[in-house]
């Protein structure tokens, strides 16, 4: 508790949030995530995720995340269960409505990245 309260004077939450899933987690457990991307800058959501990946494919944690992130879903190497669906139904990332969103958006506004 602690080494968290310091980093948490010393850092911004996010930093703080990345240094917990690098330095705390132990092996083969499970864990229970609610959307652990809120703090993080998009950058630092894609380092999340694989880091997450890491732990899930080196030391045996399982992890099951709830989130609307298309940065993390598109690079978690994970099953994705589509809960907005009337059945709960897996799907790719890319296929998700919040991920189709953000698609049309940067579509919609695509000439502007390319003056």
């Amino acid at each position: 508790m602690e080494n968290i309260i310091f980093s948490q004077e010393k850092y911004s939450n996010g930093e703080t949030s990345l240094q917990f899933f690098q330095e705390y987690l132990i092996p083969e457990a499970l864990y229970l995530l609610d959307e652990p991307e809120v703090s993080l800058s998009p950058a630092n959501q894609v380092a999340l995720a694989h880091e997450i990946n890491k732990l899930a494919h080196y030391l045996g944690c399982q992890f099951v995340i709830a989130t609307h992130s298309p940065f993390m879903l598109g690079t978690l190497d994970a099953k994705i269960y589509n809960l907005d669906a009337k059945e709960c139904q897996v799907t790719p990332w890319y296929q998700l409505e919040n991920v189709r969103y953000f698609y049309d958006f940067f579509k919609k506004h695509e000439k502007e990245f390319t003056q």
